[in-house]
């Protein structure tokens, strides 16, 4: 899939442009979303039994989605289990189930070739991390074919942040991580897609208040890294319902500002996606 991402873009474009403005409408009235009540699940795919692997390709035809990576490092990897299941439930919901998404929370060995079947692979983890020759060269070959990497820092400081400047390098040889600010013109879109920012999201504590980075291969963003801990502020701890859409947040540490803050992140994460699909 990802060898054909880019002679794709364009009929993408066109699809996220009519998904883009219904979004925007529903977004322009503040919290509407919250007063449509229960919406139907994102598919959630955990079988990976012969018998069912026709049905569950079918189901996932024509929908997006992003998979978890494992290194052959020592990693926690799979922290937050519910914090992508439940960012696309919030992409579903907030854009009434148009946007086609489904949910894969298996993870991925680095060296697989099944990334390539998908436009965004994610990694994240608390500890520091180096990537092994085999796993920089299919990283390497992924980003050049269209793919985008996502590095999300588990903590927001510490060992893993420390370890993404020379594993990009090694990823992408001669590249620069670049801030991305909204008052940079390559990097406005991204506070503007669905859901308007004036800058970089306020949500506490000044560790997960810091622009986002992008390392660029052939002139495209394709490896972007969250240095605020996104993924703990979807991470849930009871399920969605009609009167309480967004959960329970299961990090009360990042709770500070109740559902507001995480309804900032689920808004500029959104953002973030359509931002990566486009670009």
């Amino acid at each position: 899939m990802i060898a054909k991402l880019d002679a794709c873009r364009p009929a993408l474009l066109g699809l996220l442009a009519v998904l883009l403005a219904a979004a925007s409408a529903r977004a322009a009235v503040e919290g509407g979303w919250l007063q449509k009540g229960a919406r139907k699940e994102v598919k959630v795919f955990t079988s990976r039994s012969k018998a069912d692997k026709r049905e569950d390709e079918i189901d996932r035809r024509g929908k997006v989605t992003i998979r978890r990576l494992i290194p052959k490092c020592h990693s926690d990897w799979g922290n937050d289990p519910t914090a992508l299941p439940y960012f696309f439930y919030q992409v579903s919901l907030r854009t009434d189930g148009q946007f086609p998404v489904y949910v894969d929370n298996a993870g991925l060995e680095m060296t697989s070739e099944e990334i390539f079947k998908y436009p965004i692979i994610y990694f994240t983890s608390h500890f520091p991390f180096t990537l092994t020759d085999e796993e920089v060269q299919n990283l390497k070959k992924y980003v050049e074919r269209g793919g985008t990497l996502w590095l999300d820092d588990c903590t927001g400081s510490g060992a893993f942040m420390d370890s993404v400047p020379q594993n990009v390098q090694r990823i992408a040889p001669g590249s620069e991580l670049k801030l991305m600010l909204r008052e940079t013109p390559e990097f406005f879109d991204l506070y503007n897609m669905v859901y308007p920012f004036d800058g970089v999201p306020i949500v506490g504590k000044e560790q997960f208040c810091r622009p986002l980075q992008a390392a660029y291969v052939k002139g495209r963003p394709a490896i972007i890294f969250c240095p605020n801990d996104y993924g703990c502020f979807w991470e849930i701890s009871t399920p969605p319902t009609a009167l309480n859409p967004m959960g329970e947040g299961a990090h009360g540490y990042l709770d500070e500002g109740g559902f507001k803050v995480r309804d900032i992140v689920y808004r500029f994460s959104i953002n973030w996606l359509f931002y990566t699909l486009t670009h």
